[in-house]
């Protein structure tokens, strides 16, 4: 008798986990997402408010000569 609810206590929680996997997959995307956009809002204020023009000019060559260099 132990065992065979043992056996439906398991099927309920996976059952439960199962509905709740696509809430928790969801959350978990729109959190990286959100993560995402912070980051390159924080990066676009850095690079047009902080850096001068040459430093820009700067930057700009030397991701051009790392892909030339590839």
């Amino acid at each position: 008798m132990k065992n065979v609810l043992f056996y439906i206590f398991i099927a309920v929680a996976l059952f439960g986990l199962i509905m709740n996997l696509d809430f928790f997959i969801m959350g978990f995307i729109r959190m990286f997402v959100s993560l995402i956009i912070f980051g390159l809002i924080i990066f676009l204020i850095y690079y047009f408010f902080f850096l001068t023009p040459d430093q820009r000019k700067y930057k700009k060559a030397m991701r051009k000569q790392k892909r030339r260099n590839k």
